[in-house]
């Protein structure tokens, strides 16, 4: 991975506050009853869906700024910052996240653009329910990727940092 020890211990920051917003929405959301939910319970789980989604997404910008820094397509950033995160981009850096995960990565980004710009559109509660079981079910993989990522920055970091340290102590 090639990356200054500064900019990898400040990704790996960012990384681990992100993580730490997911864990708190996840255990939001997995507080709700598991029958299907009424009215109030599909709108509040649209809503830790997408804060979910949120969080995530600034850890993929923020890796994408740190490593690549372009996006090329504006018009499907969203979808195109979201398939970086499965490419290894060796020597550069590793994948962040594991292919397995793409499918239901794609479909919390697809929901969350649906709840944030459809004004005039009732949530398919059903389609709510099992998003949230999808999440439930996966999102520790996803933050183990996360927290796997953070620690291979701060390994880089602390090699270049204990190799600058030593060649310090060496010199003349």
């Amino acid at each position: 991975m090639k990356i200054d020890p500064a900019s990898a211990l400040t990704l790996k920051a960012v990384i681990q506050a992100d993580v730490e917003v997911v864990r708190r929405w996840t255990t939001a959301l997995s507080a709700l009853p598991d029958a299907a939910l009424p009215e109030t319970g599909t709108i509040t789980a649209a809503y830790y869906l997408h804060n979910i989604y949120n969080a995530l997404e600034n850890t993929f910008d923020q890796v994408s700024r740190t490593f690549e820094n372009h996006v090329k397509d504006l018009s499907r950033w969203h979808r195109e910052l979201l398939a970086k995160m499965f490419l290894d981009l060796s020597p550069l850096r590793p994948p962040v996240l594991s292919p397995d995960l793409k499918p239901l990565l794609d479909e919390l980004r697809g929901f969350r653009h649906v709840f944030r710009h459809s004004y005039d559109y009732g949530l398919d509660a059903a389609r709510v329910a099992n998003l949230r079981e999808r999440w439930l079910a996966h999102a520790g993989p996803v933050t183990e990727s996360l927290r796997r990522f953070a620690g291979e920055l701060e390994a880089v970091a602390q090699a270049e940092l204990g190799g600058a340290a030593g060649e310090q102590a060496g010199a003349p």
